[in-house]
């Protein structure tokens, strides 16, 4: 069977994965959206190549899940639609966090949650990125390389 994954990763292959993927349509975004360009280049930007030439697979769905991040944080929708205001509402895209809860607790009860050395090392970009299914997907896959893109 063939890869379905094509590498390197392209703005078109970028289009078609967010057609299948996240499921936009036409309607929602066209293919000439200058909002496609920019949430795809400054993925590229992002991402690091160095395990791009061992794991293309991984380097291009990693530029994919980032660029869709971007486009639900960036996009506008057009006159007449919603999809990205709600998906940015849905997801809490707009809300600022500074950082991840560990505990939570009134005058009954409390809760805590250990937090990873991953979760707690978190810039503001990735910190972002995680509020959505897709930059969550990206800041995983980075982070599974180690410290090389920012982490300590």
């Amino acid at each position: 069977m063939a890869d379905p994954i094509v590498s390197p990763p392209t703005l078109t292959g970028f289009i078609t994965w967010s057609r299948a993927v996240m499921g936009l349509t036409s309607i929602v975004i066209a293919d000439n959206d200058v909002g496609y360009a920019y949430a795809y280049q400054v993925s590229l930007d992002m991402v690091p190549t160095d395990f791009s030439a061992t794991l293309p697979d991984i380097y291009t769905l990693t530029v994919y899940n980032m660029a869709g991040s971007n486009l639900l944080q960036w996009q506008q929708d057009y006159p007449g639609q919603t999809f990205f205001v709600d998906a940015r509402a849905a997801y809490g895209i707009n809300n600022f966090v500074a950082g991840v809860i560990n505990a939570a607790s009134d005058t009954t009860t409390s809760e805590a949650l250990s937090v990873g050395k991953g979760l707690q090392n978190l810039d503001l970009i990735s910190l972002q990125a995680i509020k959505n299914p897709y930059g969550r997907q990206a800041v995983a896959f980075m982070q599974s390389l180690g410290t090389l893109w920012g982490l300590s």
